[in-house]
């Protein structure tokens, strides 16, 4: 054993060392597929709760809207002690008789009052109008639901994608190591029978440290990619996975027209602007029924006593009933301010739209290149990992036989690591543009995009 190989040792030990905990998945790991990890994403991302609670809320003001057009209703109980100087103090008070005087002397008495009061909005321009804004604006609850469902189910496919390409690069680390380590022995071999310079055997050592150096490093981001999945997922960083899926090709066959026009019909951004107008349009409404009649029912039934043994004795009943016309006149031009406000609004949110779709546009744009990109550099690859994996072993023999020269070698194994690393990256691209594809078309990304009708 030379004396690079014996200072090598204790890295050797350090990096198994490692990969024992950050490299290959625990005993205890969790399997764990797409969906399982997006289903665990949304039961627990804060964003997916806030939009719940939101629809909980807009619920709660459909109910509020809702209200205006029942009846309200309410009883009071009141007991009251009180004294009234009454005529006393009457200005010709003094001119009465002293008997007469004495005999209005006032005294405190006790009054007891029960009665129900109801009233009932018979007609009016704006209940119909709120309970519509209310209902559309419940309507965007859930849009903005859809919304933060799909971008958390995306955080989370890219996370596990992410993993996924991370174990893949550690696959073709650990390759490289184990043919680096193979040249490294035939390099021994044939610097022990004569055929080779120890100059070639230093080389291929200082190559497998280098390559060491890679492996650690790719051991490193498939921890750093478990963390960020498990964060996704609200667990402890630390939470061993075991995923299930791999980054297998699926091809796409919808066109970019298709996308395009599914995207503007169905991202719930959009919706909910769209929905926005809507509720505004019927504030406006609502807003200029403040000027327009309105007519109510009130009424009133109870009883009025002295004394408390008489309540609820007919002859003590007390009871009205009216129905009330409100026509409004003039306000100052104060409802005409407050439609014009109201217009101004919609039409920035118009506005908003306009800019919106042009975005969706580009976004779908930018997904499908990623896509064609993925694609078209996947089929290049393929061909070349093959090539260049039968490149590495034809080179490698002909090194056995004297025929390549070390370096040949080298560059053999870091061409095949180099296709195989561009294949992964590129499986790595597809699977994230097909999440995203869906993502900007207003789909789940777990939605396969292949099943757009064009």
């Amino acid at each position: 054993m030379t004396m690079h190989a014996l200072l090598r040792r204790p890295f050797v030990v350090a990096v198994a060392v490692f990969a024992s905990f950050a490299g290959a998945p625990a005993a205890s790991a969790q399997q764990l597929s797409r969906a399982q990890a997006v289903a665990q994403a949304l039961a627990a991302n804060p964003d997916v709760k806030l939009s719940l609670e939101q629809v909980a809320l807009l619920e709660g003001r459909i109910t509020e809207a809702r209200a205006d057009a029942l009846p309200d209703v309410t009883w009071t109980s009141r007991a009251v002690r009180s004294r009234d100087p009454g005529l006393l103090n009457s200005p010709n008070f003094d001119q009465f008789p002293d008997e007469f005087r004495t005999a209005l002397a006032p005294i405190p008495g006790n009054s007891f009052d029960t009665y129900a009061d109801i009233k009932q909005t018979l007609f009016s321009f704006k209940l119909g109008h709120a309970l519509r804004a209310a209902t559309l604006a419940r309507t965007a609850g859930d849009e903005d639901l859809r919304r933060a469902r799909q971008a958390t189910a995306l955080l989370a496919v890219q996370s596990y994608n992410q993993l996924l390409f991370a174990i893949e690069q550690l696959r073709v680390a650990r390759t490289t190591l184990e043919q680096k380590q193979g040249h490294v022995d035939a390099a021994g071999n044939r610097r022990a029978a004569g055929a080779a310079t120890e100059l070639e055997v230093l080389r291929a050592e200082v190559d497998l440290e280098n390559q060491r150096a890679e492996l650690l490093r790719a051991e490193t981001q498939v921890s750093a990619s478990r963390a960020r999945l498990n964060t996704v997922m609200f667990r402890p960083t630390e939470t061993p996975i075991d995923p299930t899926d791999s980054l297998a090709i699926q091809p796409v066959a919808a066109t970019l027209e298709a996308a395009v026009v599914e995207a503007l019909a169905a991202r719930p951004e959009l919706q909910v602007l769209r929905l926005e107008v809507q509720v505004r349009d019927r504030l406006i409404d609502v807003v200029r029924a403040d000027m327009k009649p309105r007519v109510e029912l009130n009424g009133a039934y109870g009883f009025s006593v002295r004394k408390p043994e008489n309540l609820f004795a007919f002859d003590f009943a007390r009871w009205s009933t009216g129905v009330t016309l409100t026509v409004p006149l003039f306000d100052g031009r104060r409802t005409a301010a407050r439609v014009a406000q109201g217009q101004a609004d919609r039409n920035i949110v118009n506005q908003r739209i306009a800019a919106l779709e042009n975005n969706v546009r580009l976004d779908v744009q930018s997904a499908w290149d990623s896509l064609t990109l993925a694609d078209r550099t996947l089929v290049a690859a393929d061909l070349n990992v093959a090539q260049a994996r039968r490149a590495a072993e034809m080179t490698e023999a002909n090194y056995k036989l004297g025929a390549a020269t070390p370096l040949d070698v080298l560059d053999a194994q870091q061409s095949l690591a180099l296709a195989e690393n561009i294949r992964n990256q590129a499986l790595y691209s597809h699977a994230n543009a097909r999440a995203s594809l869906s993502f900007v078309m207003g789909r789940d990304p777990l939605t396969d995009a292949r099943t757009v009708a064009p």
